[in-house]
């Protein structure tokens, strides 16, 4: 249950920075009914770092939430501690988080989830992780479910800098005896239809404005790998509100609603139709498949340099050192300075970003670290997923979309 420097440490951050939070980005509370007293379970879309302590601002009491807390500064890690969060281990299974959550209801906390696992990439939904539907069955306790608009496109997860505009939440509340009435099928369904949302395009429906004083293209090189003009690889960079490909010279202006206009060049050179961040996005992703086929062991289709790698082991780290990490011929190798790891595709699990820091992954129960310094792992994290999405029967695919 909360202690008293949970509720210490809540009451003050709510009295000064989640208030400065608000005035910040523009946030605006549009509750549909009445939140209710813990113990309960909180779900909520997931787009922003900073989702936890304005989602948490609608209540006195602290929300215990479920976090990944692991890739963080260590004084923030102290700071999410300090108000009730509790660790979970990205991109795998954590029996110990699943066990602290049922512990906390038990015992009167407001817990808070966030069903996709991880914030959004294009502020559009994530398939959710299964056994939320199992888990708020066994806990028998009220659900309040939050869907945010403008939280993606206040600070995009590939950004260095938070941006100004509207951020709206949307909360209903669900007593136990209803969810108690639904099958798990249906307690999923209206969980995945609640939280659905797609950020950038709402936005423009609706007419809403957003800002970026250190330049809306900053940081747009971690999501964006392929150029659609010259189609060559890790050749995107942004300053200002300016993408280049530095490739072929490609230019492009971006807003912060993300919008894109060429600036150099005629739209009837691109490879399709790209009017905002989403529609290159997309392209990218949907030609990995046929990108991945064509690559060989001499000449990888997919290749970033600059590669940082390392294996957990005896509580350390066992590095391998700088080198290249490359995907042909159906294997992930990596040509380190001082070792060389080839994997196995279709084994590596749970291959995730930790705040533009580094990424983690698990292959054949061994635990690795990848840090791109700078480069793109979004093109890595969409191919190893493409490969695990090839994989699964056709009955899952469906079920899954």
């Amino acid at each position: 249950m909360a202690t008293w420097y949970h509720h210490l440490t809540w009451q003050a951050l709510r009295r000064t920075w989640v208030n400065h939070l608000h005035d910040k980005f523009g946030v605006g509370i549009e509750i549909h009914g009445l939140l209710p007293r813990p113990p309960f379970v909180l779900m909520a879309t997931h787009s922003n770092a900073y989702d936890p302590y304005v989602i948490g601002s609608l209540l006195d009491e602290p929300l215990r939430y479920m976090a990944n807390i692991e890739g963080v500064a260590p004084w923030k890690t102290l700071f999410a501690e300090a108000l009730g969060a509790y660790a979970r281990r990205k991109g795998q299974s954590d029996i110990a988080a699943l066990r602290k959550t049922i512990e906390l209801v038990h015992s009167g906390d407001a817990v808070g989830l966030f069903p996709e696992g991880d914030r959004s990439w294009d502020g559009r939904s994530e398939k959710a992780r299964p056994g939320s539907a199992r888990l708020l069955k066994r806990l028998g306790v009220d659900l309040v479910l939050v869907r945010q608009k403008g939280s993606y496109l206040s600070f995009p997860r590939w950004a260095g800098h938070p941006r100004s505009g509207h951020w709206s939440l949307d909360v209903r509340s669900f007593g136990a005896d209803e969810i108690g009435r639904l099958s798990e099928p249906l307690l999923d369904a209206l969980i995945t239809g609640s939280l659905r949302r797609d950020e950038v395009r709402e936005a423009a429906s609706e007419g809403r404005r957003f800002e970026a004083p250190h330049g809306a293209a900053e940081g747009v090189g971690r999501i964006l790998w392929r150029c659609p003009v010259c189609r060559k690889t890790d050749g995107i960079t942004g300053e200002g509100d300016d993408i280049t490909c530095v490739r072929c010279g490609a230019r492009w202006h971006m807003d912060a609603n993300l919008f894109i206009e060429p600036a150099n060049h005629s739209r009837a050179l691109h490879a399709t139709q790209i009017a905002d961040l989403l529609d290159w996005h997309d392209w990218q992703r949907d030609t990995l498949p046929d990108l991945m086929v064509g690559g060989t062991e001499k000449r990888p289709c997919l290749t970033s340099h600059n590669v940082s790698l390392a294996r957990r082991a005896h509580g350390g780290l066992e590095r391998l050192g700088h080198g290249t990490l490359s995907y042909g011929g159906g294997e992930l190798v990596f040509q380190g300075s001082r070792g060389r790891a080839v994997f196995e595709p279709a084994a590596v699990r749970g291959f995730v970003d930790n705040f533009n820091r580094y990424c983690e992954f698990s292959h054949r129960g061994e635990r690795w670290r990848a840090n791109f310094n700078g480069g793109n792992a979004a093109k890595w994290i969409f191919a190893l997923r493409s490969i695990e999405e090839s994989r699964q029967p056709s009955s899952s695919k469906g079920a899954a979309a």
